[in-house]
């Protein structure tokens, strides 16, 4: 290392390990040696002479420091003869002040104290191990990880320093080990930073993750990593998935009813600008960001509802076993029907308390009316009632939340029926097919399609608004039971197969197919926002988890059609009989089953906890064979129409505000 020397000196450096070297120090013996005679006859000089002998002494110190011998050090004084002259013809006070420098610049304290210009006593064994040592720490120190300038700068500030005492010339070696470790440390934490930034590029590994990450898979043999947005997505999902049907999940689903939208309609994301959100530097995830619904975030954000709110009133869940219900008078009491009740309905637009109520039968009449308080003791008032004569209705149904109804019955024709302006319209055929019998059918929740079972396993889709034919879907087997999803968006069929099929109207493409695992004829379907369930002529009820089914389905287009086995998460067995009819109430807490082939066929399930209430209905309920049913809005009521002509009225107390 480079030592500071004075102006009038001369440095040389040494090829071994770079080391500064006084040149007057290394060539002096010999001029020492010439001016002894001189020297010792003035007393004043003693001090010279002492200083040749500490000369010798560096001179042969340096020759082992440095590896070399006798002919090297030779070496080194011929080549400064000619300074060091020079330096003898300067004054007396600058060769004592140039002694004085190279005393302090050679010293080596072997004991640890503190040099003096009185070092007195000859080069032994002792002193050259200490010094071998000494070399050796020099070494470890300019074999260092100090690379920069600054940092050679800093070190030898400390060498000069250190140089005074031994204490402290091995404390410079610690050091510079420690800045070794340091600098180990430094690579080590950016081997973790980038690290971390390789995965942050990668994204989420499900395989290789722990292994609750496991169930975010679609499949089994899924290893791609998962952008960040895609598992917030996913988490998202499995949360709604296994949380109960009672407690709120619409505050997760932020965003991801807009990318599934965008995915289905498109076949890629739609990219709106965002606020309020922050952004991120990782493409994909700022990407994704952009399928969140600012306006849905903001209804969530602006109410002051609970986010596990179970229920409309009060907040509280619908207890399980025990439902507390109350019979009232009959709805068409005023007038009642001569046949079977085969259909009734609640309109879906109506008051909560005072619900709008058609039934319609097999004596050809379609009647409405209105329900009045519970606590009124007149009957429910009848609105007006129309007959078809060439007609037996056997289905019936508002047309979304509009005024019309349609009906229909074993006949190729059906009518439309416009309970505001009084007209009705007769549909004679669906162009286009050719059926001799349309007496089955399902509307959308928006009313914007009528679905009718047709033959051979089709299912014929015709506008709600020009009432023309608009598609067809073609399943396996003959068509028993179709329903729409509450969005609109997918329908799902089944039949003689014993396979669900689920279409997306818009592309008219089978995005799921699966075997329903009770294998029978299916007999009626039910859908809610959370649930799928299946009834078969067997009496089996089979519930599954439908919430987002079709959103692996619709991202994987190359579906083939072979049927997948899922498992349900409830097979209800306490009917005996065929499960004809099915529906669940308005936020999807019950499911009612029902079979037109018992007495008394009518089973209520508290669907949060898949368990039977117990209470009702009873042995001595008066229900006869039920052939139809449905829930208010805000399922106050229950109304269930059966054979003898009755629409039996009850009241769900839980729903009303007491």
């Amino acid at each position: 290392m480079a030592k500071k020397r004075s102006k009038n000196t001369k440095q040389t450096v040494s090829p071994l390990n770079s080391s500064v070297v006084d040149a007057a120090s290394a060539g002096g013996n010999d001029e020492s040696a010439a001016g002894d005679n001189n020297r010792s006859r003035n007393g004043g000089q003693s001090e010279r002479a002492m200083s040749a002998t500490k000369k010798s002494e560096e001179a042969a110190l340096t020759a082992m420091l440095f590896g070399g011998d006798g002919d090297a050090a030779a070496a080194w004084e011929d080549d400064d003869d000619e300074e060091d002259g020079h330096v003898e013809t300067n004054s007396k006070h600058q060769d004592t002040e140039e002694d004085e420098v190279e005393g302090d610049l050679f010293a080596i304290d072997r004991s640890g104290e503190e040099v003096t210009d009185d070092v007195e006593g000859d080069y032994d064994e002792d002193d050259a191990e200490n010094e071998q040592q000494t070399s050796d720490d020099n070494q470890l120190n300019d074999e260092g990880s100090y690379d920069s300038d600054e940092e050679s700068e800093e070190e030898d500030e400390e060498e000069n320093k250190a140089s005074m005492t031994g204490a402290a010339w091995q404390d410079s070696g610690s050091e510079s080990e420690d800045g070794s470790d340091n600098d180990d440390e430094d690579s080590d934490s950016d081997d973790e930073s980038s690290e971390k930034q390789s995965k942050k590029q990668k994204g989420v590994s499900l395989a290789d993750g722990p292994n609750r990450l496991k169930k975010l898979r679609r499949y089994r043999d899924e290893t791609d990593p998962l952008s960040f947005k895609e598992y917030e997505l996913r988490l998202r999902e499995r949360f709604m998935n296994t949380s109960s049907v009672a407690a709120r999940t619409d505050w997760a689903d932020v965003g991801l009813a807009q990318k599934q939208q965008a995915e289905t309609e498109e076949g890629e994301p739609q990219k709106k600008k965002k606020r309020g959100y922050a952004s991120s530097t990782d493409e994909d995830d700022s990407s994704d960001d952009e399928y969140y619904n600012d306006s849905a975030a903001k209804t969530i954000l602006q109410s002051n509802a609970s986010l596990f709110e179970t229920s409309a009133h009060d907040g509280m869940p619908l207890p399980p076993t025990l439902l507390n219900v109350v019979r009232t008078r009959d709805a068409n009491l005023a007038d009642p029907s001569n046949s079977v009740v085969n259909a009734c309905q609640f309109h879906p637009g109506s008051d909560e308390d005072n619900p709008l109520l058609m039934t319609a039968g097999m004596d050809k009449m379609l009647r409405f009316f209105r329900i009045n308080d519970h606590d009124s003791e007149e009957n429910h008032t009848k609105i007006h009632g129309i007959h078809f004569p060439k007609m037996p209705i056997t289905c019936a149904s508002f047309l979304g939340d509009s005024g019309s109804v349609v009906l229909s019955g074993r006949r190729p024709f059906f009518y439309v029926y416009d309970a505001a302006s009084g007209n009705i319209q007769k549909i004679p055929s669906i162009v286009g097919r050719q059926e001799r019998s349309l007496e089955k059918f399902t509307i959308s929740p928006d009313g914007r399609i009528i679905a009718f079972l047709g033959n051979d396993g089709y299912v014929i889709l015709v506008d709600g608004k020009s009432k023309q034919w608009i598609g067809d879907l073609k399943m396996n087997g003959s068509v028993r039971a179709v329903v729409f999803s509450e969005d609109g968006e997918y329908i799902m069929g089944s039949g003689s197969d014993g396979d669900v099929y689920k279409w997306h109207i818009g592309s008219r493409r089978c995005v799921e197919r699966f075997h329903n695992e009770d294998g029978t004829i299916t007999s009626s379907l039910a859908v809610s926002s959370n649930f799928l369930a299946v009834g078969a002529e067997s009496g089996v009820v089979n519930l599954y988890n439908d919430r987002h089914s079709a959103a692996s389905a619709v991202r994987g287009r190359g579906l083939s059609l072979a049927a997948t086995e899922r498992t349900p998460i409830k097979s209800v067995m306490n009917m005996t009989t065929s499960a004809d009819n099915m529906c669940f109430n308005h936020d999807g807490q019950i499911l009612a089953m029902s079979s037109r082939r018992e007495t008394n066929g009518l089973k209520l399930l508290h669907v949060p906890t898949q368990t039977v209430f117990s209470n009702w209905p009873t042995s001595k309920t008066p229900l006869k064979y039920v052939w139809s049913m449905d829930f208010s809005p805000g399922s106050k009521y229950l109304a269930v129409g059966n054979d003898h002509g009755k629409c039996l009225l009850y009241r769900l107390k839980h729903y009303w505000d007491e």
